[in-house]
């Protein structure tokens, strides 16, 4: 994979555009320049034709009320009013006939002659006031205009100019000028620009304000982490956005990526809501309709499909590669996007402890109406009418029914826990951090806990030598639910009750309801029995060495050990007519995955003169492994969780089913990233991956 880009700018000292527009500002001011021509042409063909439609009116009123006379002007012209109703009120009936008269006669005429004065303000608004009210509010019009610049008196194009306060609002033509109107003499106008420190300034007297806007160094020079890196903000080329750890913080959520939504701009992010599941994540759009569609997840520089396994307090920052320039270091990987992950570290000469947990509460919003049970049995009949059988109910039997979603779902709690000891000393720091978290569903009977334990340490061996490491563990163990359970709920019928008054199941057999109806949701929960499992253990090491003051060889090497169970355990048991069963089964999956990667870099970053330039070239080695079975055996006794043995059961109808995965990676890569004067920028990347899937 290979992917150059340049960037380039034509205004002096104008810093870096936010990147996804950068690339084609050129084009832009270009273009910009041909349509005001254009424009101008226009205006100056069609100046005549438009002041006399707008200017000049033609109207007939006989005996018209005021109200409505002003609605006829306002349907005829491209004037409108602004007035109080007591402004208008008792005023005489208007006779008036005009052809091709000057609106402001026309407005002499229906206006000032009945003891109303009107102020015409430059969007054609014509504000109404009574003759002699001096408290009456006069709406001012004050039209401000400047010029904004940079560096050396540069224009600077596309400035935000806002009124501090409101919605109001222009930017800067590619000259830098301005033109806006204010409310009054008090307003304050907001200059904003990327890359630039915000100014403010009030208006005043003044009707011409010049502004000079001061580079901001922090945001120019603030550090974001790209593929095998970090450049300045003002260095990168590609879309990559950037949240930290204090925003996903802020958000009680049990997976970090769920703290995303509508933070990044081209990120979908959808939750579904089950305890412990992984939210789906689309980095603009979709990017392949084969195999999945889940973008790169980066974390530490190892590389993972799903990172449930994070805890979000352990997170510094994460970044997201969303375009071809940022992506293309990673290969044919990143074709989804890729999300890199930078957990925290030590900071600091002294020991820090910090406590982070929350406690809340889950439940249903925006609640489906269903049918209660006497409209569910006149819908029946009215059915079975129309195929022409009898009713077969009597509404007036049932009243309120089941009410099947208050039964099976409920409010659920969810609590989350995090204690972190962090600190430093000369020549390095460390991390370490447990993590509780407990989530409820809002099923009955779900549960997900999870525990995280994670360890960070860096050590600076020699000046110019320095080594670390990062280890993360996390166990995870759930309650699961039948998955149809949602489809039961909004399909059972609500005249069948939960249990009838002897204390069995209620059978929707007992009501003739037919073939889709045959299921009481209880019974569906209260028999599934499934537990899950989950345990994974992965980390990084590193060793970074600079050597001939230009160099820098960075070997690191990670790897992801994880190992999924399931156990589901069918009993004998009946219930309803079709909910029984006659034969235990126990079910057990299991699945291992046993995966590690290897990466050497090589930079060399050199600043001569208005020349800045990083060369990186890198080798990666990548290995994953996975095997899994299921076994099932029948007539398993079910006298403790213990003793849940596939060999308990009737070894002649037991089975055994394995399958696994082996592929190994290659890689080869680098990148060059070439900026002069900060202002002309090249990115150049190329990656090659050999696989023993081909």
């Amino acid at each position: 994979m290979f992917y150059i880009k340049l960037l380039t700018s034509q205004l002096n000292g104008m810093k870096k555009r936010e990147s996804d527009t950068a690339g084609f500002k050129l084009i832009y001011l270009r273009e910009l320049r041909r349509v005001k021509l254009t424009l101008l042409f226009l205006i100056c063909a069609c100046i005549q034709v438009s002041a006399k439609s707008q200017d000049k009116i033609s109207i007939n009123l006989q005996s018209t009320d005021l109200k409505k006379a002003l609605t006829v002007i306002e349907r005829k012209s491209n004037y409108h009013f602004l007035y109080n109703e007591a402004v208008i009120a008792n005023k005489p009936k208007i006779d008036l006939s005009v052809k091709d008269e000057e609106i402001t006669s026309v407005l002499d005429k229906i206006l000032v002659a009945n003891g109303i004065n009107y102020r015409i303000l430059n969007n054609n608004l014509v504000v109404l006031k009574a003759d002699g009210d001096k408290t009456a509010m006069e709406i001012p019009d004050i039209r401000v205009s400047g010029r904004v610049t940079g560096a050396n008196g540069t224009p600077l194009a596309g400035v935000s100019i806002t009124i501090k306060g409101s919605t109001g609002g222009t930017i800067t033509d590619e000259a830098g000028n301005f033109s806006i109107s204010v409310p009054s003499e008090s307003s304050v106008l907001v200059f904003s620009y990327v890359g630039y420190s915000t100014q403010e300034v009030q208006v005043g007297s003044r009707t011409t304000i010049d502004v000079a806007l001061v580079a901001s160094a922090n945001q120019l020079d603030q550090v974001v982490v790209v593929g095998y890196g970090t450049q300045r903000k003002i260095d990168v080329t590609g879309s990559v956005s950037q949240v930290r750890g204090e925003e996903i913080n802020k958000q009680p959520v049990q997976n970090p990526i769920s703290a995303l939504q509508g933070k990044v701009a081209g990120v979908q992010i959808t939750n579904s809501g089950a305890p412990g599941a992984s939210p789906e994540i689309r980095i603009r759009g979709l990017g392949t309709v084969y195999g999945s569609a889940n973008p790169l997840y980066v974390v530490d520089g190892v590389w993972f499909n799903d990172i449930s396994f994070l805890n979000p307090g352990d997170i510094e920052s994460i970044n997201i590669l969303k375009d071809a320039s940022s992506e293309s270091i990673y290969g044919i990987r990143a074709a989804n996007g890729v999300v890199l992950i930078t957990t925290k570290k030590g900071r600091g000469n002294k020991a820090n402890v910090n406590y982070n947990g929350y406690v809340g509460w889950q439940t249903v919003t925006n609640e489906m109406k269903m049918a209660n049970g006497s409209e569910y049995a006149t819908m029946v009949n009215e059915l079975r009418n129309i195929n022409g059988s009898p009713s077969l109910l009597d509404p007036t039997k049932y009243g309120e029914g089941t009410d099947w979603s208050h039964q099976i779902l409920r409010s659920a709690l969810i609590t989350n826990h995090q204690v972190s000891i962090s600190g430093g000393g000369t020549g390095s720091n460390y991390n370490f951090s447990l993590g509780y978290l407990n989530q409820d569903g809002i099923v009955e009977k779900n549960n997900y806990t999870r525990y995280t334990a994670r360890l960070q340490n860096d050590i600076q061996i020699a000046t110019p030598l320095k080594i670390g490491y990062t280890v993360t563990g996390a166990y995870s163990k759930s309650t699961d639910i039948p998955g149809g359970i949602f489809h039961e709920i909004y399909s059972a019928g609500p005249i069948v009750p939960v249990y009838y008054a002897d204390g069995t199941y209620g059978d929707p057999s007992d009501y003739n309801l037919g073939g889709a109806v045959t299921f009481n949701p209880q019974v569906t929960l209260d028999y599934y029995d499934q537990k899950s499992q989950h345990y994974r253990l992965n980390g990084s090491a590193y060793a970074n060495l600079k050597f001939a003051r230009h160099f820098a060889f960075n070997s690191s090497i990670g790897g992801d050990f994880a190992q999924d169970e399931s156990r589901n355990y069918l009993p004998v048991y009946t219930a309803t007519l079709a909910q029984r069963n006659t034969t235990s089964m126990l079910t057990i999956n299991r699945g291992e995955t046993r995966n590690w990667i290897l990466e050497n870099t090589l930079t060399y970053q050199n600043k001569f003169g208005d020349h800045n330039i990083t060369v990186l070239a890198g080798q990666a080695a990548q290995r994953y492994k996975f095997y899994g079975f299921q076994g099932s055996a029948p007539n398993v006794p079910n006298s403790s969780e213990g003793d849940m043995y596939l060999r308990l059961g009737t070894a002649a109808n037991s089975t055994v089913t394995d399958q696994g995965d082996l592929s190994t990676v290659a890689s080869y890569f680098g990148r060059v990233n070439y900026s002069f004067m900060n202002r002309y920028l090249v990115n150049a990347s190329i990656r090659a991956d050999g696989s023993s899937k081909f």
